[in-house]
């Protein structure tokens, strides 16, 4: 019996350790390697295709968000492209169930060979999710024509998400 009970609870922690663990009030932080580039065609150059990368999304589950009518929302950290590309403008958008709930507009610039990094701030306060937020999901979208696009190469994203309600 002392056996069978050690078994039943090492089964329930490997269960729960599976789970997606994001909470409301807990910190995440998002990488390059986390996103999904989404990517447009830009021209056809020798008979091989170029791609644009036009923007980068990621998207997963929150728990801990059932009964809530607002919440709050911080997004902070930098985005960085190479050296030889960074006059750009990159807008991040955060999502719940499909719907934007904030924005930012942020911009890159390139001077005497170096890079400066795009910083979005997002802080926004009791917004309002009207069926609680089951997923989210964050959209950073490259601004300008395609051509500007395809020259800008990312090289690092690095946010920091915080959700959270106040009590």
């Amino acid at each position: 019996m002392k056996y069978f009970l050690m078994l039943c609870a090492c089964l329930i922690a490997n269960n729960t350790l599976a789970l997606p663990t994001y909470f409301i009030g807990e910190a995440m932080h998002i990488n390059k390697s986390d996103m999904q580039a989404i990517t447009q065609f830009y021209r056809r150059d020798n008979g091989v295709d170029k791609y644009a990368e036009v923007a980068y999304e990621v998207e997963f589950p929150i728990y801990g968000t059932f009964g809530l009518n607002e919440i709050d929302i911080e997004l902070t950290g930098g985005i960085n492209s190479a050296w030889y590309s960074s006059n750009f403008a990159m807008k991040v958008i955060v999502y719940c169930n499909d719907i934007a709930l904030a924005s930012d507009l942020s911009y890159g610039v390139r001077y005497e060979r170096a890079s400066y990094i795009v910083k979005p701030q997002i802080r926004s306060e009791r917004q309002a999710i009207p069926q609680g937020c089951d997923t989210v999901k964050i959209r950073m979208e490259k601004q300008g024509n395609l051509s500007r696009m395809y020259f800008t190469n990312i090289e690092k994203i690095d946010v920091r998400l915080y959700i959270t309600n106040k009590f």
